[in-house]
């Protein structure tokens, strides 16, 4: 399914190229929204008490305690018709606070003080959004600029660049190299850090796909390397069938990383299966285990994308060693209405504790009319506090989009 997205990508971007520069930016498109938002927080009274900014690096990073804000942001962005094989494409986010409800917070990773600045950091009320150059040629795609890299390993936008190929039938070739790393998006606006405090190397991956038996199975091998960091290798095979309403397949992938500034290296093995009936309904369970010692260590220093939780979420298992995490999750598309939930249960330690944590998450957009959307999140942490604040979070709010 992945490599036919590809290939229908660079299709269409051929279809509607143009010999002038002038056709390529007048057939460009402009899109853009305004979003009122707001985030509600609240720690249990017999929780660890944290009042800093918590997390292994900036992908992990969350305020764990009471706070409360509303806002409003507004993001723009345009994107050029391709001129010959070349399009351009910027976009902008601006965000601003009408109320806190706190302004005295120790953020740590902000160097702001009010609650808003948890999640939209100080000096970032206007940013540079996804915005690139990228080059298709019917085999080869680059993108260059701060681009959103699709991997297991990254829900994070990266200033850098990514390299695809597919000459060869069945088999997908890719690689990038990427500096700093931040978020811009409706629900945190942070700036843009060092993925590599070392060196000026930053970090590097280079993966292979192959399909077999008409895509019903496909194979992948990749590697990160962050000198002075880590070096990790992994593997992950996937299989999926898709009917004309029944769709269903597994996957199950295995990371290994060798670390440089942790006393012990680091894994994380993973498997899943989901089934489905069109977009009407859709179960997926899983199980996911981490090092005993390490956790996934450095694997997860541009996010991931294997948790089945909130960007926001799961940081039982995201921030601490030895954890066993099993999960399901419910999902359903119908007409105005989408959501889904998680439901996931976590063991882990932090090398002297052990601890359990359970955690819920429910996600909705209701559309009202084409263009304005209702958002609500729900999130909330139970069981064991000892090592980890338990947490109830609720945020949303309306979308209007142009």
């Amino acid at each position: 399914m992945a490599r036919i997205a590809f290939v229908l990508s660079i299709f269409f971007s051929l279809l509607y190229s143009y010999d002038s520069i002038d056709e390529a930016l007048k057939n460009g498109i402009t899109k853009g929204d305004v979003i009122f938002y707001g985030n509600w927080q609240h720690k249990s009274n017999d929780a660890l008490a944290l009042s800093k900014g918590y997390g292994k690096n900036l992908a992990t990073y969350g305020y764990l305690g009471n706070m409360g804000y509303l806002l409003g942001s507004v993001r723009l962005g345009y994107t050029s018709g391709f001129y010959k094989n070349v399009r351009a494409s910027i976009s902008f986010a601006s965000a601003l606070s009408f109320y806190d409800h706190h302004k005295d917070l120790n953020i740590g990773y902000s160097s702001g003080h009010r609650d808003s600045q948890a999640d939209f950091f100080d000096g970032n009320e206007a940013s540079l959004g996804e915005s690139f150059i990228e080059y298709f040629d019917g085999d080869t795609s680059i993108k260059a600029g701060r681009i959103g890299i699709n991997s297991e390993w990254s829900n994070m936008l990266s200033d850098g660049i990514w390299i695809r190929n597919k000459s060869f039938n069945n088999l997908l070739i890719e690689g990038f190299w990427v500096g700093d790393s931040g978020r811009i998006n409706y629900f945190q606006m942070t700036d843009f850090r060092r993925l590599n405090l070392k060196n000026a190397s930053g970090v590097m991956n280079l993966g292979i796909k192959y399909y077999f038996f008409d895509e019903l199975l496909a194979l992948r091998a990749y590697s990160y390397f962050a000198p002075g960091v880590f070096y990790s290798f992994g593997s992950r095979v996937s299989s999926d069938y898709a009917g004309e309403r029944l769709k269903f397949g597994a996957q199950a992938g295995i990371t290994y990383s060798f670390e440089s500034m942790l006393p012990k290296n680091a894994y994380e093995v993973d498997l899943s299966l989901y089934a489905g009936w069109g977009d009407l309904l859709n179960f997926k369970i899983g199980y996911i285990r981490t090092d005993k010692n390490s956790g996934l260590g450095s694997l997860n220093i541009m996010g991931d994308n294997l948790a089945p939780f909130f960007i926001w979420g799961g940081k039982a298992f995201r921030i601490y060693s030895d954890a066993n995490l099993f999960y399901g999750v419910l999902s359903s598309k119908i007409k105005k209405f989408n959501f889904f939930i998680t439901y996931a249960t976590t063991s882990f330690s932090d090398g002297k504790l052990s601890s359990r944590q359970n955690e819920v998450d429910f996600s909705t957009e209701i559309s009202i009319t084409e263009n304005i959307f209702v958002l609500f999140n729900l999130m909330n942490t139970h069981l064991d506090s000892n090592i980890l604040p338990t947490l109830t979070q609720i945020n949303g709010g309306i979308r209007m989009k142009f």
